[in-house]
């Protein structure tokens, strides 16, 4: 296509889906800089300093990822009712999640297909928004034009002098969303092109087929708000089992690090994964003293019940897998150097229904937040180290063999965008 602009409007992206030329720049200067990044761990060096803390960076990266990659946004049992939808706010696109009437989930869009407000914002802001709503229709408050369950047009008050409610019904529906649901977590893609996902996931498939993620129960969703680093951070302290035994020294203590192994990562995986084992004397992360022990899930091997499985789906998924839960993080960027993060568990419907269910609950959830607590104050930190002149082109240990995978992820990624807009403009 002789004579594309390369940075110029992406058709079928938002409407501020435009590369400025130093994003295309600064993106294959980081590329190029990369050049060590997935080596093998003993050879491997750190991300540069600008994928982390560079603006421009993070809009080539929001087209080139959070526009074509697969995206996390919610489990199957968190709208387990007809009627029941939640919305979530991807970047800058509101979405909805519902299951309509005949028992199917369903993603759309939630901007309204009229003069384009958002159906849950403004005065439809819901007070409450930790769990899911239930409704018969969607009705826009700007105008109260109102959608069916399956984002069909249902009614357009005072439209009829203009265009008759039939053409418009015909005309209009809430835009649906490409999704796939890989044991019972929702995943979304901007990109109807985009390979399916599950193909990637072959590894991950394996390693939870015992858990039954798809009939566990989601707790509700709560955010732990925005904090000053970038998306990628995230991931990398979470996947790597080094801090802990120093971050972690008297929270983690049940799953030392020394415990941890690593799974290889070939090209087009699309997660990346590592456990660590229990210590002889623990059971699951989140102890709560033994004296309440809420059932864990069935069929699992001796090798699952004693261990922790971390997983990362990029850019948004992280789980952290033990024998009585599974923890489900959304890493939600908001800029190159802010992240919102939300959290659910996922537990057996056994556990769920026992008496000592909330205050077993309620009492993880203080250690978490210990945990948490601790790794937002490093993880700003070390953001705040990515700014610095002196950051370095680190060298990595043993125990960060997941960081190398994470970049192999990245880099063939912004690679393959890069391509694309070369292929544009050739």
């Amino acid at each position: 296509m002789a004579g594309v602009d390369p940075c110029g409007p992406i058709i079928g992206e938002p409407a501020t889906a435009r590369l400025n030329p130093r994003a295309v720049d600064v993106a294959r200067y980081v590329v190029d800089a990369a050049i060590d990044c997935a080596a093998p761990v003993a050879e491997a060096r750190i991300l540069p300093a600008l994928a982390y803390n560079d603006s421009d960076f993070w809009e080539f990266e929001k087209w080139a990822l959070f526009g074509h990659e697969w995206l996390f946004i919610g489990h199957v049992n968190q709208v387990p009712n007809p009627g029941d939808h939640f919305k979530l706010r991807i970047l800058d696109e509101p979405i909805l999640v519902v299951r309509g009437k005949d028992g199917d989930i369903d993603v759309m869009s939630a901007i309204c297909q009229h003069r384009g407000h958002p159906l849950f914002e403004g005065l439809a802001e819901p007070a409450d928004t930790s769990g899911c709503l239930n409704a018969k229709y969607f009705v826009c408050p700007y105008h109260a034009w109102t959608y069916n369950l399956d984002g069909t047009l249902h009614s357009a008050p005072a439209m009829r002098e203009t265009t008759p409610l039939g053409k418009l019904r015909e005309e209009i529906r809430l835009p649906r969303i490409r999704f796939e649901i890989f044991h019972g977590l929702i995943f979304i893609n901007f990109d109807d092109a985009a390979a399916p996902l599950a193909p990637t996931l072959e590894k991950m498939d394996s390693e939870i087929a015992n858990f039954g993620i798809a009939d566990l129960v989601p707790t509700p969703l709560v955010s732990t708000g925005v904090f000053d680093w970038n998306w990628k951070i995230y991931h990398e302290n979470s996947l790597e089992p080094y801090h802990t035994d120093y971050v972690h020294k008297d929270s983690h203590n049940p799953a030392p690090a020394n415990l941890s192994k690593f799974y290889p990562f070939s090209p087009g995986d699309g997660q990346v994964l590592t456990t660590t084992d229990f210590g002889p004397d623990s059971a699951e992360l989140f102890d709560s003293g033994g004296q309440v022990q809420l059932p864990i899930i069935p069929n699992l091997t001796d090798e699952q019940r004693g261990r922790l499985l971390f997983i990362s789906v990029m850019p948004v998924l992280f789980l952290v897998i033990e024998a009585g839960s599974v923890l489900v993080t959304m890493s939600l960027p908001r800029s190159a150097e802010k992240t919102e993060l939300l959290f659910f568990s996922l537990f057996p419907k056994e556990a769920v229904a026992q008496p000592e269910f909330e205050s077993v609950y309620e009492e993880q959830g203080k250690m978490l937040q210990t945990i948490v607590g601790e790794d937002m104050l490093t993880q700003a930190a070390l953001h705040r180290g990515h700014r610095s002149r002196f950051s370095p082109a680190g060298r990595f240990s043993w125990l960060e063999a997941t960081i190398p995978q994470m970049n192999q992820w990245l880099l063939e990624r912004y690679r393959r965008a890069l391509d694309r807009l070369e292929e544009a403009n050739s």
